[in-house]
């Protein structure tokens, strides 16, 4: 009987911090009075991301062998299709096929 007091105190807080992290962006940024700062965030956030899986990716890569053909033929893919469609999705997606097909082949 213990464990489920435990479980179910467990699930209730889980709950109210989705909750209350779901809400207040909400109250904070409400409709009308935009934060020069949520811009700067929203803006600049994709891009660092993107950047974080570039570092990421090339932190395993054995530069001395033909694997980084495969990875530099993949990265160039992924930010051409990204320059030219603007679809982060269709970029990431097309570098990971170019990829996949590199390495099975």
């Amino acid at each position: 009987m213990n464990e489920i007091n435990y479980l179910l105190a467990a699930m209730l807080v889980m709950t109210v911090a989705t909750y209350i992290t779901r809400l207040t962006p909400f109250l904070l940024f409400s409709k009308g009075q935009e934060s020069s700062l949520f811009n700067y965030i929203s803006k600049s956030t994709p891009p660092m991301v993107m950047t974080i899986l570039v570092i990421y990716m090339l932190k395993d890569v054995e530069y001395l062998t033909f694997e980084i053909v495969y990875t530099f033929i993949a990265l160039l893919v992924t930010a051409g299709l990204h320059i030219y469609k603007r679809n982060a999705l269709l970029s990431i997606v097309s570098g990971t096929i170019v990829y996949m097909i590199f390495v099975q082949t």
